[in-house]
């Protein structure tokens, strides 16, 4: 009985070890190749960086969600506030270089190394002071930002943030430690194209603004180089930290935009994190789920706006 157990568990790591050995070939274009006329490339923290730009006077730094892009802020840097407004692919997504974080100077795969690279960005591109504008995930970026640099940031505005706390279980800790994991798990989410634009199905309230040329564009990064890995990077680093002692001594003025129908951060959370945080607004749109910026542009903008002015 013995050897037979020796001999299936000797033949299971020597297949394991012939899988690890198989080389899967990379997927997806040079950025370069599919980068719009107005995209511009920096080199941030050993990562090249996409990010777009429309010139102004005060900072406005803009920080999209999971599994957008740059393509998420449209309506706003089409829009004419007045002030320099820069949107930038965050780590994982977009145009922004995939790279392994061993090879680089900091994790910026992780909340807390997310929001590194968005300090040493802002002294890349001479922002002293910048009012950050973050969405869902991207809020809970600029959070942290703010915690670490209260003296850089001018103003918070926060869309449907995604500020909790995260962590993983040890199984999931233990899977994602696996040489394997890191191997395979990118090609099981090139497999799952379909399901991870039933996230965006789920993001729109009113379905019908989520137009072909919508999904084309929320698509297209998946066309980068090593998209794959970059995601599974986000994935397994995607632990969140407790912040909340810390946001209760946050007085930075804060306006929180929180859709009614949210069906993916609750609008309890906004009103949860509109009670800790001490200088904040909070504004809830009517009829409008997770994307307020992309589904009611136009109410958006003169929320928007209007806190700017104050």
């Amino acid at each position: 009985m013995k050897g037979t157990l020796y001999k299936f568990f000797g033949a299971l790591f020597l297949l394991l070890i012939i899988l690890y050995a198989i080389p899967i070939p990379s997927t997806g274009q040079n950025v370069e190749e599919i980068s719009l006329p107005e995209s511009k490339f920096i080199e941030v923290c050993g990562l090249r960086v996409h990010y777009v730009e429309k010139p102004g006077e005060s900072n406005l730094l803009l920080l999209h969600g999971f599994g957008a892009s740059t393509f998420s802020w449209r309506y706003l840097l089409e829009s004419d506030l007045g002030v320099r407004v820069v949107a930038f692919d965050r780590p994982g997504f977009g145009l922004t270089e995939r790279k392994n974080p061993k090879e680089l100077p900091c994790n910026p795969y992780s909340p807390e190394g997310a929001a590194e690279l968005t300090l040493e960005l802002m002294n890349k591109l001479g922002m002293e002071k910048a009012t950050l504008v973050g969405h869902s995930a991207g809020a809970g970026i600029a959070l942290l930002v703010a915690i670490k640099a209260p003296e850089r940031v001018e103003k918070l505005v926060l869309v449907a943030p995604a500020w909790e706390a995260r962590n993983q279980g040890r199984l999931q800790k233990f899977l994602f430690s696996l040489p394997w994991t890191e191997k395979y798990f990118p090609l099981v989410l090139r497999l799952s194209v379909g399901r991870l634009e039933n996230i965006l199905e789920n993001a729109w309230y009113n379905k019908t603004k989520l137009t072909d040329e919508v999904r084309e564009g929320y698509k297209k990064p998946l066309k980068a180089k090593d998209w794959d890995k970059g995601l599974f990077w986000v994935t397994k680093y995607s632990s969140y930290p407790d912040i909340t002692e810390d946001l209760s001594t946050l007085s930075i003025p804060a306006l929180i935009v929180h859709g009614r129908e949210d069906a993916i951060v609750p609008l309890k959370s906004g009103e949860k994190l509109h009670q800790i945080l001490p200088n904040s607004k909070l504004v809830v749109m009517e009829k409008c789920g997770h994307l307020p910026h992309e589904e009611k542009p136009k109410e958006f903008l003169d929320i928007l706006e209007e806190f700017l002015k104050t």
